[in-house]
């Protein structure tokens, strides 16, 4: 049992999206120890020096996990007792506002809803038994938010330390409906091998979040630099002089050296809102971003990266009029971009055959729930599939 404001050193874990561990402990491993890649995410240990600078500086990561309680339950009563005979009451106040949400099923608890509501008893009740007075459940703006883990009867209790999503970065205004999570955009730019010094191309910006979080990873900006609060910030624990040393170090290393970052779309609404969210970031004079058809595309530059993300077409009546585009896709890398290395990210394994080209590597990831794959064609000659 552990106590998160009384323990000097914490066992925790980050999640992230799948497919994405490994790059993600890499992120990490200079400020934490037992770094560990495991599946949807990274275990760590470290200090609050380590969680503020987890929080602060990764990009793929999503939340900064504290665990709490870690038990075996194979029936409900066992689950309440077990719950119940950690003290909560000793850091959550009667009047400290709650989260909880949980992830996985067993058998003895296949309905994540109802473990939620069993667990929410149970710590109620731990602190109403103490101080005759319950807290409240606020899923919005919660001071103290739980995950709970459930995985074959194994019940992990965490204290999210990071607040929303670390993939929300704070330079969107809107969301654009088909839009990439940042922390997952982030990713496949960083398994492109993309060096600032080179060109990158998105030919399918939408909203600009490729672009974006490449000119994030050129310059050497913490993943965390737009984000106005964390959870963390909340807690009685808090360390604002130790938050503002990880902060400033940080931002001490951020560069300026020029990059060359290519955003187009076809339409002029997506680009109205990359532009939006690029001036959020004070990047418009490195990131050019034009209304283009992908049929007229051709590269600024000789050599580089492209990266692109189409659509999917999961409905039956999409995937046929998506076909035109993937073999479209094909067409031009193939005639417009010899020498350069392609990535395109899709979750329609069919409709990617149409693309015609030979790939290198496939790359297995999930974006949310679909499964997804980030194909890289290294673009040469004669490189159509026969």
């Amino acid at each position: 049992m552990i106590n998160p404001f009384t323990t000097q050193n914490f066992d925790c874990y980050l999640t992230c999206p799948r497919g994405l561990e490994e790059i993600t402990s890499t992120q990490i491993e200079s400020y934490c120890e037992s770094v560990k890649a495991l599946h949807g995410g990274v275990s760590f240990s470290g200090d609050l020096k380590s969680l503020y600078s987890v929080n602060y500086h990764v990009r793929t990561g999503m939340y900064a996990l504290i665990k709490v309680l870690d038990i075996k339950a194979d029936n409900n009563a066992d689950l309440y007792k077990q719950i119940t005979d950690y003290p909560w009451f000793e850091w959550v106040a009667h009047d400290t506002p709650l989260s909880i949400r949980t992830r996985g099923e067993s058998r003895a608890f296949p309905n994540p809803q109802f473990l939620t509501l069993k667990v929410k008893d149970a710590i109620i009740d731990n602190i109403r038994r103490k101080t005759k007075r319950r807290p409240d459940i606020d899923k919005d703006t919660p001071i103290y938010s739980l995950f709970v883990f459930n995985n074959n009867n194994n019940i992990i209790i965490y204290l999210n330390s990071s607040g929303v999503s670390l993939s929300k970065r704070g330079y969107r205004e809107k969301i654009h409906k088909a839009s990439l999570n940042e922390a997952l955009a982030a990713g496949l730019v960083m398994i492109s091998g993309w060096q600032s010094q080179q060109p990158l191309y998105d030919p399918m910006c939408g909203s600009g979040t490729i672009p974006i979080e490449a000119a994030m990873i050129g310059r050497n900006i913490p993943g965390g630099y737009y984000r106005k609060e964390y959870g963390f910030q909340k807690w009685k624990n808090f360390n604002p002089r130790l938050w503002n040393t990880i902060v400033k170090e940080a931002n001490n290393k951020i560069i300026t050296d020029r990059l060359h970052i290519y955003g187009s779309d076809n339409m002029k609404s997506n680009i109205d809102l990359a532009s939006s969210n690029v001036r959020q970031i004070f990047m418009k004079q490195w990131i050019h971003l034009s209304i283009k058809e992908l049929s007229n595309f051709s590269p600024e530059e000789e050599g580089g990266i492209i990266i692109m993300n189409p659509p999917y077409g999961h409905r039956l009546n999409e995937e046929e009029e998506l076909k035109s585009l993937y073999g479209l896709i094909g067409d031009v890398l193939k005639k417009q971009c010899a020498n350069m290395d392609a990535y395109i990210f899709t979750g329609n394994q069919n409709l990617s055959k149409l693309i015609g080209l030979k790939a290198k590597r496939r790359y297995m990831l999930k974006n949310g729930k679909i499964d997804c794959r980030l194909i890289h064609f290294p673009i040469r000659e004669g490189n159509y599939v026969d």
